[in-house]
């Protein structure tokens, strides 16, 4: 699968999805969180066209994109500097 590079309405719609994320840091746990997250992309992947979009060309894309952020947040976490 190729990766795309993300434009700019893209970036845009995943600022507002961690904002939201971060509204909401505090009364629900992480695992809440993810779990959540991970009903609503469910969702998403239920209402793909199926004349366009097979269920598992949608769980590629999905598990794709798991990975390819994974990747970004261990990069993140290398390149970070600790405090002691």
């Amino acid at each position: 699968m190729k990766v795309v590079q993300p434009q700019r309405e893209h970036t845009a719609f995943r600022d507002d999805l961690v904002a939201v994320l971060r509204k909401h840091a505090g009364p629900l746990s992480a695992p809440e969180m993810l779990a959540l997250v991970a009903h609503l992309v469910g969702q998403l992947v239920a209402l793909q066209d199926q004349r366009t979009m097979s269920p598992n060309l949608a769980m590629e894309i999905v598990a794709a994109n798991i990975e390819q952020g994974n990747q970004e947040v261990i990069a993140g976490l290398f390149d970070s500097k600790g405090a002691a």
